[in-house]
């Protein structure tokens, strides 16, 4: 429970009493209706006109305790209590928070402190609250927004130190393409003035790579700007989900070759278009299939495409499993949080951002779909996302989709 829910919360939600008597009740008969239930704080007298007032169990024995009290109180009708007291009796609204109620309640001279109050609303009865209720539930609120304020700051902790370790990661993973284009560049710059034109080739290559590695971690940052800033867009087309897929295979086959991996495709031709973003969708697939082949080393990385058909529409599901190092439960849980690698090892050895899989979910979702994973160490990895055949503009994530198959 939020701050904020907890402000919204009103004495409606309190328990409340509804014991009520008569203007010409008299005050023997109220004392036998508070002998009866221990409980109750106060009794709601009404008279020919509606609310006449409310006796308090509190102040009402405190009469009849004193001198000639129960002469005075319990033989006469019950207005002879209510007029002996020197202040009436305090009038909630219906809509008053419980934080704002419990204010005015304290706020009342110290002798009606803890005496019930009376909450009204517009054409229905009035309720009669104890005091003591609506201090619990202020303790309880308060003690909830503790919580949950605590732990916003633990995630703003870890949201901060996730950020600092991407940026010192950052550092190098930007100074490495960096430093190679500019260190091939003066090569070049002494092969042209010594004539040696011919063995550049191979060095504009390595600039060109190192370049478009530069611009790609650079467009995730800016992509992860855009989506937190809300200026992130869709582009929906029609295109041809084969020739999409066959665009994607091309892609991805270099990153296969790198650590001897095998790939394969199964589809299910069904469906031979999509209207969809199609750059987001193979932004998210080629994230996932160069995850996976960067982690997994002379094994098998597979692409399966399945139509489904669900109340909400069909939809196509893309299955990317691998059978690389797998992670464990407490890596998957902050998997897809921007900036975050499952360890520093990990960084090192294999690289990356740590904004592959972050963006990837939050495209999908801005598809419409989502995005899941399952997996266990040393065992594989295999991620599921799901998007609909037909995407909308504003596309309406559909939550009952959304749980992590870990």
């Amino acid at each position: 429970m939020n701050v904020t829910a907890t402000q919204d919360i009103t004495v409606l939600d309190l328990p409340f009493f509804d014991v009520q008597v008569s203007d010409t009740t008299p005050g023997s008969e109220v004392a036998r209706l508070f002998e009866q239930n221990y409980s109750l704080p106060g009794i709601i007298v009404m008279d020919k006109k509606g609310f006449r007032g409310m006796v308090s169990r509190n102040q009402f024995f405190q009469r009849l305790g004193r001198l000639f009290g129960i002469e005075v109180y319990a033989t006469r009708p019950i207005t002879s209590f209510l007029d002996s007291l020197s202040i009436p009796p305090l009038l909630v609204p219906a809509e008053m928070t419980i934080q704002n109620a419990a204010i005015v309640c304290l706020a009342r001279p110290v002798e009606y402190v803890y005496d019930p109050f009376v909450v009204t609303m517009k054409d229905q009865p009035p309720h009669l609250v104890d005091f003591l209720a609506l201090i619990l539930k202020q303790t309880e609120l308060l003690t909830a927004a503790q919580i949950e304020a605590h732990a916003q700051r633990v995630a703003a902790v870890s949201a901060s130190n996730a950020k600092s370790d991407f940026l010192a990661h950052m550092s190098h993973e930007l100074r490495t393409p960096l430093t190679a284009i500019i260190g091939y560049g003066e090569i070049l710059i002494e092969d042209v003035g010594a004539g040696q034109i011919g063995e550049s080739l191979p060095r504009l290559e390595s600039i060109v790579s190192a370049g478009l590695h530069l611009l790609e971690m650079i467009n995730g940052i800016l992509d992860l700007a855009k989506i937190e800033a809300r200026k992130m867009d869709l582009f929906l087309t029609t295109f041809s989900l084969p020739d999409f897929i066959l665009e994607l295979t091309s892609i991805v086959q270099p990153l296969m070759k790198k650590n001897g991996n095998e790939f394969s495709v199964i589809s299910d031709h069904a469906i031979n278009e999509m209207h969809s973003d199609e750059t987001k969708l193979r932004q998210c697939l080629t994230n996932l299939i160069g995850n996976a082949a960067k982690f997994t080393s002379q094994g098998h990385v597979g692409l399966n495409i399945q139509k489904e058909t669900l109340e909400y529409g069909d939809w196509l599901i893309f299955q990317v499993s691998d059978t690389g190092i797998g992670m464990n439960e407490t890596q998957m849980s902050r998997l897809f949080e921007a900036f975050y690698q499952a360890d520093s090892s990990i960084s090192r050895h294999y690289g990356g951002t740590g904004l592959g899989l972050s963006l990837t979910k939050q495209f999908c979702e801005m598809l419409g779909g989502n995005l899941t994973v399952r997996s266990a160490v040393n065992q594989g990895t295999t991620f599921t996302m799901k998007v609909p055949v037909r995407s909308k503009e504003r596309a309406i994530h559909v939550s009952s989709l959304n749980q992590n198959e870990i």
